[in-house]
């Protein structure tokens, strides 16, 4: 079994130093609230991204049964979960608690993966639970849906959901105990080797359909008394093919999107079956139903690397799953309860995070936590009764380093591994104090403008609270001097300037214009939302390149689907164009010369392409056509990130120096 070596001495002490510092805010002895103890739903969706339900701003689809739960209730504009990934989101909701204090701060795996980033193998007994506080107080309890705390795997030895006060549970291959695994899946299969549990086999896109009928059947058997019940499906999470997927091949060429409207069409559907029960059973006006997500939406490197963007919509966050940017923290946070909560209001106002749900639900529920509990979230059932209370304690954050290096698709996505927010103030930061980062979000939701220089004081201050808090937590951390994050540098294109994500690169200006020198480990990656549009043109481009290195990206724009890559290759001048995963590549005979020299490439409206080194055409071929379709994958200056326009013989670094890059569409 997995040792827990790292943070016994918290256990040990009894009691958190930080968590008395920061407890102001939480009274132990809740106050019941008025009238009888409500049911309390609590769906926890998988992948979901801030914009993804329609009343949070999805561009392209309505949810009619989300939209309607909102409605009936209220939306939290400003709800942050304790992680941007599975395991320790769940774990901050269920134990109150900063989900590193039980060594969990990324998704549990295998228990040899779990023990290199030191991590635990599953949930400790010891932790607090809020299905084991209701039950205590009458509650029946279920959990139904991923569990994602402990068991899978090779893990056949962590407890089941029942050892942390539900009744009844049914969970997937992410849990021990009756579960339902799905058909032709490696870890379903290695889940039911395990045993411990009566399984069933489906296939994915029923898994939804499963669990609601799994609630309802506990809801009418439990309808006579206060019952709380976890929802917690497997979607959005990687997307599969339901029927419903042919109307929406109308909608987006995008295969990732259309697999996504599906099944979130698919699950607010279910959402809509479960609160049609509700009325049926006649407790709908005694329910509380909470629907939040996770974390952000997918960010796998995977969905880029046939050309196409990942599925999900974050609306104007900055950051995806696995990124401390808003958008892999700030989820939608719906909240109905008939008579209690004002329908269609918005809490614009109030910072509320996952760990506090424990104390908000047990305020709501009448239910006392004691004060040994030693939690880290705050009683905010004002902020769902119309209060709008203002947080005077500040969240903190903690996802990667030193135990594990967090994979983004983008590197616009790839954020530091510590964070914290204290009012409006939002800083970022590494455990050795580089790639700090300080925003404003009353003024800069997007996480585009770093204010580090400007306010010292506050950097000072938010890294001194990082460092208690990590302190007390078991994060270890440097006590350095923080370093501001590379700025985003502004390219001159020519005919458009775009933002760029700078990851190591040496930016001059003079009198001849902007200046780029690459050491062969950095680029510049450009903001998404300014890379050129591609679709039914060619492309125009052309640098002053000196290199150090015979190999080597100039730029490129998209990935082996559709985009265009200028590189060197031993030494060679090459320009590779991809059109519907057709790749053409075309090649200099001769090595460019030594020192600095202009090079182009151009792709013609007629699809001709041709390349020229000082002027003179050193390769020509032809395509079929224009690019079809924008890139799926961003504009990189110094490499070819993510999915790969060319085929490349060594790394594609480029290290040397380049000046006047201009880039059009034609």
């Amino acid at each position: 079994m997995h040792k827990h070596t790292r943070r016994d001495f918290i256990k040990a002490a009894g009691c958190s130093v930080l968590s008395a510092q920061f407890a102001g805010g939480l009274s132990f002895a809740q106050t019941p609230a008025s009238g009888s103890k409500p049911n309390i739903i609590f769906i926890l969706i998988d992948d979901m991204g801030y914009a993804d339900p329609s009343c949070f701003g999805n561009p392209v689809m309505k949810t009619p049964n989300m939209d309607r739960l909102a409605k009936q209730g209220i939306r939290l504009t400003n709800f942050y979960v304790n992680a941007p990934v599975c395991s320790p989101t769940r774990v901050g909701l269920t134990t109150g608690q900063y989900p590193t204090r039980w060594d969990i701060h990324t998704y549990i795996a295998s228990s040899s993966r779990n023990d290199s980033r030191e991590m635990a193998d599953y949930l400790d007994l010891d932790a607090p639970s809020l299905a084991r506080f209701l039950k205590s107080s009458g509650y029946a309890t279920a959990h139904i849906g991923k569990w994602h705390m402990g068991g899978g795997r090779d893990v056949d030895y962590a407890p089941f959901p029942s050892e942390y006060g539900f009744d009844e549970s049914y969970v997937n291959f992410e849990g021990l105990g009756d579960r339902v695994l799905i058909n032709g899946h490696g870890l379903s299969d290695q889940s039911g080797q395990l045993g411990k549990g009566d399984i069933r086999w489906a296939d994915k896109h029923e898994l939804s359909g499963i669990y609601v009928d799994k609630v309802i059947d506990f809801i009418s058997r439990n309808k006579d008394k206060s019952f709380f019940i976890n929802l917690w499906p497997d979607d959005v999470h990687t997307q599969h093919l339901p029927e419903k997927i042919g109307k929406w091949k109308n909608v987006t060429d995008n295969p990732h999107e259309q697999k996504f409207f599906a099944v979130l069409e698919n699950l607010d559907e279910q959402i809509g079956r479960l609160m049609n029960a509700l009325e049926s059973h006649g407790v709908a006006e005694d329910t509380l139903v909470v629907l939040v997500s996770d974390n952000g939406p997918t960010d796998g490197g995977n969905f880029y690397s046939d050309g196409w963007n990942p599925p999900g919509f974050t609306g104007k966050l900055r950051g995806r799953k696995l990124s401390l940017y808003e958008g892999g923290i700030r989820m939608p946070f719906i909240a109905r309860w008939p008579g209690r909560i004002k329908a269609g209001s918005v809490n614009r106002q109030s910072v509320v995070c996952g760990m506090d749900m424990l104390p908000t639900l047990c305020s709501i529920a009448g239910v006392e936590v004691p004060e040994s509990a030693n939690l880290d979230g705050l009683n905010m059932s004002g902020a769902l009764l119309g209060d709008a209370p203002q947080r005077d304690e500040p969240v903190f954050w903690h996802c990667g380093e030193p135990f594990f290096q967090p994979g983004t698709g983008s590197p616009f996505n790839s954020s530091p591994s510590l964070a914290v927010r204290d009012g409006d103030w939002k800083f970022l930061i590494n455990p050795d104090g580089s790639e700090a980062q300080l925003y404003n979000l009353s003024e800069d939701i997007s996480e585009q403008d770093n204010l580090f220089e400007e306010h010292p004081d506050k950097v000072s201050e938010l890294w001194g609270k990082i460092r208690a808090w990590a302190s007390d937590v078991g994060v270890p951390v440097q006590n350095n001097t923080p370093t501001p994050a590379l700025a985003p540098v502004t390219i001159d294109l020519g005919k458009s300037k775009a933002r760029a994500v700078n990851t190591g690169v040496d930016v001059a200006q003079d009198d001849s214009g902007q200046r780029f020198c690459f050491e062969g480990s950095g680029c510049l990656d450009v903001f998404i939302m300014d890379v050129p549009k591609l679709e039914d043109s060619g492309v125009m481009i052309s640098a002053e390149a000196a290199p150090d290195a015979q190999d080597g990206v100039l730029l490129a724009q998209g990935g082996s689907r559709t985009g265009y890559s200028l590189y060197l290759d031993g030494g060679k001048p090459a320009f590779c164009v991809c059109v519907e995963n057709s790749r053409t590549t075309i090649k200099g005979s001769e090595n460019v010369p030594s020192g600095k020299f202009d090079i182009s490439a151009v792709l013609s409206s007629s699809g001709r392409m041709e390349l020229y080194v000082n002027g003179e055409l050193t390769a020509s071929g032809q395509k079929d056509s224009v690019f079809t379709r924008d890139a799926g994958d961003t504009l990189q200056i110094g490499a070819d990130l993510i999915s790969q326009v060319g085929t490349y013989s060594s790394e594609n670094w480029f290290k040397g120096c380049l000046s006047n890059i201009r880039i059009s569409t034609l």
